[in-house]
C-alpha cells in the first residue's frame, strides 16, 4: 500500500452493503485503490453479531420469534460473558470495527446493555442496536452510554402498525420514539437513528408518506425496505415442501412480492458468492449459529472454545451452505431489499444497481 503524502486525504469505506458501489464512484473520480481509498472488508472480512437478548417482547409474524414454534432457550448474556466474547473477538479479529448487539432478540430487555455498550466503546469498537421500542426501561442510560447507531423497526403507521409488529401498540411506540429522539438530542447528538420501515400491502400510500414525514420531523434516517418472510429456516421449509406455521402463512398474504417470484429471482443469482459469509452470529448463551439469516442450526456450542477461523472453515463448503446456495436462498433477502421505492410509496420496477449491471 502506498502511503498518502502530507495534506492528502485517505478514505476508508465502511459500508457493508454498498462499498463496491462507493469504490466505483471513487475510481470514476480518479482515485486509486490503496493509495486514496480502501474497503474496510480488506482489513476485516468478519462482521460479528452478538444476540445479547435471547427473547423478544413482540411476536411479529414475519420473524421467527413469532412464526417458529420450536424456539431455542430463552435468556440474556451476562456482562461477564460479553467481556469474554469481546476479548476473544479482539484477539482474533485485529481490525474489528463494529459489533451488532442484536439478531432475533430485543436488546433493551437486557439490563446489562449500557455496560455492554460502554465496554465496547472502551475497546474502540462501534456498536449498533435494533429495537421495537415497546419497552424503554433505562433508555436514558442506554443513550448516555453512547451507542453509535440505533435501528428502530416499524411496519405501518397508526392503526396499521400492529399488523406486522404483532403485539405492539402504536400510541406507545410513537411516545417512546419521541422519547428516544429527545434523549439523543440531550445526551448523544452524534448518534444515528434509522427508522427501518417494513413495506407490506398495508403500509404503502398514506402510511408510507406519514412515516416519511414523521422521520423528517424527528431527524431520523428513513429507510423503507420491502418485507419478506424471515428467517430462511421458513423459506427453506417452503422450498422443500414442509408445512409453514399459521403466522408464516399469514405473512405470505401480506407480502408485496410473492414468495415464488422472490425465489425465482434469487435462483438466478445462485452462482454468485454468499453475502452472509461475513456474518459471525453469536447467541446470548455463546452458541454460534451457522448463518446470520437462519434461526437454527448451530455450528459451535461455545464460541469461547473454538477459534474463529475454525468456525469459518467448518461453514465454508458445508452441506448446509451447499443446500441453501443450490436454491439461491443466499440472495433471497437481497432480492427484496433491492426493490426500488418511489417517492409516493408505490413500488418501482426492480433493477440491480448500475454498477452490478455493468459488471
Amino acid at each position: 500500500m502506498t502511503a498518502c503524502r502530507d495534506g492528502e486525504a485517505f478514505i476508508v469505506v465502511g459500508s457493508g452493503h454498498w462499498d463496491r458501489e462507493i469504490a466505483e464512484i471513487c475510481r470514476a473520480n480518479g482515485l486509486e485503490p490503496h493509495r486514496h481509498y480502501l474497503l474496510s472488508r480488506e482489513l476485516n472480512e468478519i462482521d460479528p453479531s452478538i444476540d445479547i437478548s435471547g427473547t423478544c417482547n413482540l411476536r411479529c409474524i414475519s420473524c421467527p420469534r413469532g412464526n417458529i414454534v420450536d424456539s431455542p432457550p430463552v435468556g440474556f448474556m451476562s456482562l461477564e460473558d460479553y467481556a469474554l466474547v469481546l476479548d476473544k473477538l479482539l484477539r482474533e479479529i485485529p481490525f474489528l470495527g463494529s459489533i451488532q448487539l442484536y439478531a432475533w432478540g430485543e436488546p433493551l430487555l437486557n439490563k446489562n446493555l449500557p455496560e455492554i455498550i460502554q465496554r465496547t466503546r472502551e475497546a474502540k469498537v462501534l456498536t449498533a442496536i435494533s429495537t421495537n421500542l415497546k419497552v424503554i426501561n433505562d433508555l436514558d442510560r442506554v443513550v448516555a452510554s453512547k451507542p453509535d447507531w440505533i435501528k428502530v423497526s416499524a411496519s405501518g403507521f397508526g392503526e396499521n402498525y400492529a399488523i406486522g409488529h404483532t403485539g405492539g401498540q402504536w400510541a406507545r411506540f410513537l411516545r417512546n420514539l419521541r422519547q428516544l429522539v429527545a434523549l439523543r438530542d440531550r445526551l448523544h447528538p452524534e448518534m444515528q437513528i434509522v427508522l427501518n420501515y417494513h413495506l407490506y400491502k398495508h403500509s404503502l400510500g398514506e402510511s408510507y408518506r406519514a412515516m416519511r414525514d414523521l422521520c423528517d420531523e424527528l431527524g431520523l434516517i428513513f429507510r423503507p425496505n420491502m418485507a419478506y418472510l424471515y428467517s430462511l429456516d421458513n423459506v427453506l421449509d417452503y422450498v422443500e415442501g414442509r408445512p409453514l406455521s399459521e403466522e408464516a402463512r399469514r405473512t405470505l398474504d401480506l407480502l408485496l412480492m410473492d414468495i415464488d417470484e422472490g425465489l425465482a429471482k434469487a435462483l438466478l443469482r445462485r452462482h454468485k458468492g454468499c453475502p452472509e459469509e461475513r456474518c459471525l452470529p453469536i447467541d446470548w448463551d455463546r452458541r454460534v449459529r451457522f448463518c446470520g439469516v437462519y434461526y437454527k442450526p448451530y455450528i459451535a456450542e461455545d464460541f469461547l472454545d473454538i477459534p474463529v477461523q475454525e468456525i469459518l472453515d467448518k461453514r465454508h463448503g458445508s452441506d448446509f451452505c451447499g443446500k441453501c446456495m443450490s436454491h439461491g436462498l443466499h440472495h433471497f433477502t437481497g432480492v427484496y431489499l433491492e426493490e426500488r421505492i418511489l417517492e409516493d410509496g408505490e413500488l418501482g420496477e426492480w433493477c440491480e444497481p448500475a454498477s452490478k449491471q455493468r459488471a
